[in-house]
């Protein structure tokens, strides 16, 4: 998957809403949502190499996946057809409201913070 950058509306790590905070990588910005900047996301992924942010974010995914299956399991249907508006909504919420957590976790397990980081302001 390609990193998103250069797009000043979306977070470039979480795909969150981006809020005008960005880091730079040559000619192109990857913009940043407010938490992503707080957390120094952006300056750990966008040194990553693309395949390793690829493989990252396949995780992620993967992690969202399994949230929205654990909803599923929680309502005990697994036909996604047979949602009533509600529970799709619910279930698309807890998908999308999983990736951006999962994609830090990982950042902060292949990346890990610096104690500068720790201490510091965000990005931006």
């Amino acid at each position: 998957m390609p990193r998103h950058l250069d797009n000043p509306e979306v977070c470039f790590v979480c795909c969150q809403t981006a809020t005008g905070l960005g880091v730079e990588k040559g000619r192109s910005v990857g913009w940043l949502c407010q938490e992503c900047a707080d957390g120094h996301y952006g300056s750990r992924a966008i040194a990553m190499r693309a395949s390793a942010f690829d493989e990252i974010q396949t995780r992620a995914i993967s992690a969202a996946g399994a949230a929205g299956g654990a909803y599923l399991d929680r309502i005990g249907e697994t036909d996604l057809a047979k949602l009533d508006p509600l529970n799709w909504e619910q279930f698309l919420q807890v998908v999308f409201e999983a990736y951006p957590a999962a994609i830090r976790a990982e950042i902060d397990e292949a990346v890990p913070r610096t104690p500068n980081e720790e201490d510091g302001e965000g990005e931006g």
